[in-house]
């Protein structure tokens, strides 16, 4: 008996590991805007380069993907949230190769579909 409540309890340990780290592992939103926002000057043509705080923030957001689907959902996020701002969807695209940094951003604009993002590495 005492061994059937070691065993039971030894597998609840592991679903909540497992719930608890899925729920840890996708990306914030709000993580994900906030570290974007200082790129606004550059991909609204304010400014000829992304800024030092752009990278870093680029670079956060890249440490969030961890799979296509975080990826697709940091499109996602931006798209959302980008709506209301005047920039080019070219820039935010170039902001990865510009800042070094290793994750996937497409022209995001109101058409993307950010399911369509390849994690091609």
């Amino acid at each position: 008996m005492a061994n059937k409540i070691t065993c039971f309890l030894g597998y609840i340990a592991i679903i909540s590991l497992l719930l608890a780290r899925s729920t840890l592992c996708v990306p914030s939103c709000v993580d994900v805007v906030s570290d974007s926002a200082p790129c606004l000057p550059f991909i609204s043509k304010t400014t000829d380069s992304p800024s030092d705080f752009c990278c870093t923030g680029i670079r956060n957001v890249a440490g969030m993907a961890k799979s296509q689907s975080d990826e697709v959902q940091i499109c996602d996020c931006l798209k959302a949230n980008m709506a209301e701002f005047d920039y080019d969807p070219k820039l935010v695209a170039a902001l990865p190769k510009l800042c070094l940094v290793n994750i996937t951003l497409p022209p995001i604009n109101n058409s993307t579909d950010c399911s369509r993002i390849c994690k091609c590495r």
